[in-house]
């Protein structure tokens, strides 16, 4: 019999496309294993039970009448609670938007599932407006690990990824501006994409990312899964003029077809980081692997532009994404700064401190990373590195002094391809010590989402894919 809890978005799919299963019945075990599980995790913060089984019974009866309803027809989904869901509140992982009224449309990205046909059945926790590593807020309380509850599941797309990698759902929304999808994944065990700079449509919105670091994504426990999300999301859409058309070729057969002989660059530390001894094992284990299969891998030493410096670079970054953060609440901020969690205030008040003087520093240094960037894939195909220095930290949060001085920030490996816009992925390669999930990351050139999908698919095919103990059982 099929795991339900476990089985891929791909596969529970094709069952219900030759009606060996229907969306109701998938839907009421999705119900059943959220409201036994979720009391464990606390992933997801809003739940609509009953008008999820009335879509399903609907989309039931239109497979019966020999409908196609698309890519994700019955596949139950859910959605970051930073993005408008027709019918949900918005709650942006904060007290302040706790009591929103029901978002009356669908962001861009969520409109794309559901006409696909995937069933928007509620809403998953992050920190306040993603700002955090940890999934935390005073709205929801604390997200925890599915492979340790003492953990975190990371952030911002914490809620999202420990929901997936407990087999609560096959697939959910997430978005990545630092590391958002990315970290978690890791943390979790599952695939974490964050796709090229305007692959995936934003919006539509009142005020727009400026520093264009965050790029909207999903969260799936496999490649060809991430790949099947990435083909229904990505492709213009007039309200981001700065999405991508669409690609000429499905992502899911690139993930599938055969790679090219690639040159591999192997990079450790990035002159900022000192990874734990499981995460270079992994990282060797992957690199391995990629020589094995005949790939021209080799050692890279180059530092990240700024490292001498480190941490400066990143405390800056992060007072920009905060000061962008600001632009977006201001006039609720203004009026109702109470209502926002304490720490997250601050951090907004830190951003109204920057001078000229720091906008200037901050988009030279994007620039510095893009000419790194730049000279690296001039001699490599694919960078491979950790995604994370740890396996995962406290589920309350990492010990940000003890990070720095240890050399091991959650965002190390992570922030600087947002900030270039390359196609990076989180691919889970074996289990730590402790217990819990270690993986690596691969990033590809601009604009190539299909190679790092096709790198990452060789990995998944060699270390298979992950169960967190606790949750692997009961179908």
């Amino acid at each position: 019999m099929t795991d339900l809890s476990f089985a891929s978005a791909t596969e529970l799919t094709a069952l219900m496309r030759r009606r060996a299963l229907s969306p109701r019945e998938l839907m009421s075990h999705t119900l059943d294993r959220i409201a036994t599980a979720d009391a464990t995790l606390n992933s997801v913060v809003a739940l609509d039970p009953e008008r999820a089984l009335a879509d399903a019974t609907a989309l039931t009866a239109r497979i019966a009448r020999g409908e196609d309803p698309g890519p994700l027809a019955g596949l139950p989904v859910l959605v970051k609670d930073g993005e408008d869901a027709r019918g949900f509140p918005t709650s942006r992982g904060t007290s302040a938007y706790r009591d929103s009224l029901p978002a009356a449309r669908d962001s861009t990205h969520v409109s794309r599932l559901r006409a696909a046909g995937a069933l928007i059945i509620g809403k998953t926790n992050l920190p306040p407006l993603g700002a955090a590593v940890h999934t935390a807020n005073d709205a929801f309380g604390i997200t925890r690990n599915p492979w340790n509850a003492d953990r975190t599941p990371g952030g911002s797309s914490g809620g999202a990824a420990a929901a997936v990698a407990a087999g609560l759902v096959a697939l959910g929304t997430a978005g990545d501006g630092g590391g958002s999808t990315r970290i978690p994944a890791a943390l979790c065990g599952v695939v974490g994409l964050k796709p090229s700079r305007g692959r995936i449509p934003q919006g539509p919105s009142g005020m727009p990312c400026w520093p264009q670091n965050i790029c909207l994504s999903g969260m799936a426990r496999t490649v060809r899964d991430t790949a099947l999300h990435l083909d229904v999301a990505a492709g213009h859409h007039a309200g981001d003029p700065n999405s991508l058309p669409a690609p000429a070729t499905s992502y899911r057969e690139s993930a599938e077809g055969p790679l090219p002989v690639l040159r591999v660059g192997v990079m450790r530390t990035l002159g900022i980081a000192e990874p734990r001894p499981e995460m270079l094992h992994a990282l060797e284990r992957t690199a391995g692997l990629l020589r094995d299969l005949g790939h021209r891998v080799r050692d890279e030493e180059s530092v990240l532009p700024g490292a001498a410096d480190f941490p400066a670079p990143f405390r800056l970054r992060q007072r920009i994404l905060a000061y962008n953060r600001l632009l977006g609440v201001l006039d609720d901020f203004t009026a109702r700064r109470a209502d926002f969690e304490p720490w997250f205030a601050d951090t907004l008040d830190d951003g109204r401190t920057l001078t000229p003087t720091d906008f200037a520093a901050y988009w030279a240094h994007r620039a510095r990373l893009d000419h790194w960037t730049a000279r690296l894939f001039d001699h490599y195909d694919l960078l491979l590195m950790p995604t994370v220095p740890t396996t995962a930290w406290p589920a309350e949060g990492p010990d940000m002094a003890t990070a720095v001085r240890g050399r091991t920030v959650p965002i190390s490996y992570t922030a600087v391809f947002n900030d270039t816009g390359h196609p990076a992925i989180s691919v889970p390669a074996g289990l730590g010590p402790d217990g819990l999930p270690c993986a690596v990351q691969a990033v590809a050139p601009h604009h190539r989402d299909d190679l790092a999908l096709g790198v990452a698919q060789a990995i998944e095919k060699a270390f298979g894919t992950l169960r967190p103990p606790a949750f692997a059982t009961g179908s």
